[in-house]
């Protein structure tokens, strides 16, 4: 069957209106939070449109790989907005981000120096299937995963050391969120008999509920610091 870019097309335009929603607002907010939450939106959106692009010219591999490189840095940006979060109780958090951060980087210099570590995409209905070389396609998943679970359980430790039921909320948004497309996109790869290389694709657009998570999240964080029912500190720049 052929490949329909109209999934991915509308969950990345909401991504993108999002995203510029965040980075052009006036609204009040604490920019600690919103940015890296920007930042998410618009590699969400980014993943959609680069998997259009996969999909339209399979042929040239680069598009590949910029969906590659994208989605590398979910992660580490997850868990930096997870310190923001937590910030300054939770320090640990800020050095596993960190290492993450400096991991994805490694990540990058990969796909970019190593245009095999792919070695091929097919795309069907609303999805990519990626074939990827052994060692980098452990390597990968290894870290992928384990950074979302690190995050998961990390705003459970979050949501007990948090001061305030607003930062309580945003932890629950966050956490919602990744397991809102996490396990979908697990329970998929384990149902479908022809699911291998699915994986990144499905758990992309299953990432829509991620974002609208997030879009409650930088809701409650616009409101007026006098609006935000239980909230410590104060000042919407800090």
């Amino acid at each position: 069957m052929n490949y329909s870019p109209i999934l991915a097309v509308l969950t990345g335009l909401f991504e993108v209106g999002a995203g510029a929603w965040v980075f052009i607002s006036r609204s009040p907010g604490r920019k600690r939070i919103l940015f890296p939450t920007g930042l998410i939106f618009l590699l969400l959106a980014g993943y959609q449109f680069a998997e259009v692009a996969v999909c339209r010219t399979p042929e040239h591999k680069i598009w590949t790989q910029l969906a590659f490189l994208d989605i590398t840095w979910l992660p580490p940006l997850g868990l930096w907005l997870g310190y923001q979060l937590s910030a300054p109780r939770l320090r640990w958090l800020r050095t596993v981000a960190l290492a993450d951060m400096a991991l994805a980087l490694a990540f990058s210099a990969w796909i970019l120096a190593a245009p095999g570590a792919i070695t091929m995409s097919v795309c069907e209905l609303v999805i990519a299937r990626y074939f990827s070389a052994g060692v980098f396609d452990f390597s990968y998943a290894l870290f992928y995963q384990l950074s979302l679970l690190i995050t998961i359980f990390g705003a459970a430790a979050g949501m007990v050391a948090a001061d305030d039921v607003v930062r309580r909320k945003h932890w629950a948004n966050l956490q919602t969120g990744l397991l809102g497309f996490l396990l979908p996109a697990l329970a998929v790869r384990l149902l479908l008999a022809e699911s291998d290389g699915i994986l990144p694709s499905v758990m992309c657009h299953f990432a829509a509920v991620l974002a609208a998570s997030l879009f409650f999240l930088v809701l409650r964080e616009r409101r007026p610091p006098a609006g935000r029912s239980g909230v410590v500190e104060s000042g919407s720049g800090s």
